[in-house]
């Protein structure tokens, strides 16, 4: 029999399943930090030939046969999987995932003699079918020449960034951006300096990504025709990745290689970090999910700003993404472009919120020329319309 405080005890604890005849034998209880005991039935003590199916159990059952109990070094949720690490010598690391087949959610225990008979889909989650998502790129409107996707499921839209060239959002939050350069604006940005003043801006982020149309050894040809020190270059690449380890760096050969590149890592920036909100409940309540879902495609083509999936910030409500191995909090970034300041004034708009020149310059601290063509916009479009004869003029929404 084991106790609920020996439960709680960082232990990782193996028993034999009391259910007679069960087609899972035994039963294991995980201490995730942060989180109440994590219970599976499975259907050996450890993977070693293949990976072990598990099925979660609400509870701990009473009068259990333990088997084993071994301290544990960390268990840490990171993402859709469940890091454990033991305080012995063999059997030491496994990882716990779940995953999604044909509507069903599966839990897999694995390690890393499991890893080659695993299939790809299972080993890394996230991986599955990137090329497949259709994703909602917007893209800086200063990018000269920008990445199309034209072979990539990807729509795109032009809009001001507060940093990178190409990015993701959840409802009027950035959440990912890609900074592209070419060989030569690297070393330019490198000599100048100007690169560590953009690392800055994308390590803000949940998430950040340098991708580089060439390849490092063509960046190290250039300096030295430049009469710069290859191991000075090398040097201060090494420690600019160091120094910001939240932002990635990509070397692709070619643009079209890049751009693929880019498509796929903000895919998969985009699951990562729907996965993390979903698993981090305390982190979402009182908040409306769909506030993290990404801007549909279709209404930004029609410029029809929906309310749905927009964070206003005159609640300063926020969901802060949690980066899944350090732990630490990014802090959000709102957008308040055009698009931005429309769907909000929309969104307020809707909620009853009556508009005036000088209140919609105050709410989005923007000028009095600018806050009139919004509204301007706004009407024209069909979403706001005058009201009274009040001086200074109303405007509210339109209602159908």
């Amino acid at each position: 029999m084991i106790s609920d405080n020996e439960c709680h005890a960082p232990m990782f604890i193996i028993a034999r399943n009391p259910k007679p005849n069960a087609r899972l034998p035994y039963l294991a209880c995980l201490p995730v930090a942060g989180e109440a005991p994590l219970v599976l039935a499975t259907s050996d003590t450890w993977p070693t030939g293949r990976d072990l199916f598990c099925y979660q159990l609400e509870s701990w059952p009473e009068k259990l046969e333990v088997l084993e109990a071994v301290p544990v070094q960390s268990c840490r949720r990171a993402g859709k999987a469940v890091h454990l690490v033991l305080k012995r010598r063999q059997r030491r690391r496994s990882m716990f995932i779940w995953t999604e087949s044909k509507g069903r959610t599966l839990i897999f225990w694995r390690t890393q003699q499991t890893m080659q008979a695993a299939r790809p889909g299972i080993r890394v989650p996230t991986a599955r079918g990137l090329e497949r998502r259709t994703v909602s790129i917007a893209i800086d409107h200063r990018e000269r020449y920008p990445w199309k996707f034209p072979h990539q499921h990807a729509y795109t839209e032009r809009r001001e960034l507060p940093t990178g060239d190409y990015g993701i959002f959840f409802g009027n939050r950035l959440i990912a951006a890609v900074e592209r350069k070419t060989v030569a604006d690297l070393a330019g940005a490198l000599s100048s300096g100007t690169l560590r003043m953009q690392l800055v801006e994308l390590s803000s982020l949940p998430r950040g990504c340098l991708v580089i149309e060439g390849r490092l050894s063509d960046l190290v040809k250039a300096e030295k025709k430049g009469g710069v020190s290859t191991g000075w270059l090398l040097n201060l690449v090494a420690a600019l990745q160091a120094e910001y380890p939240n932002v990635q760096w990509i070397f692709a050969e070619t643009r079209g290689m890049a751009q693929d590149m880019a498509y796929r890592w903000l895919s998969a920036a985009a699951v990562v970090l729907r996965g993390q909100i979903e698993t981090q409940k305390e982190t979402q309540e009182g908040l409306d999910p769909d506030s993290w879902r990404q801007t549909d495609p279709e209404e930004t083509a029609h410029a029809s700003y929906s309310p749905s999936g927009i964070v206003p910030t005159t609640s300063q409500t926020s969901i802060v993404a949690e980066d899944p191995v350090e732990g630490n909090a990014a802090a959000p970034v709102y957008v308040k472009d055009r698009l931005g300041r429309h769907r909000e004034a929309l969104l307020l708009a809707q909620q009853g919120c009556i508009w005036t020149i000088s209140s919609y310059q105050e709410h989005f601290q923007v000028s009095a020329a600018t806050a009139y063509n919004d509204i301007k916009d706004l009407i024209e479009q069909g979403h706001l319309t005058s009201t009274g004869s009040k001086h200074p003029k109303q405007y509210v929404y339109r209602k159908e």
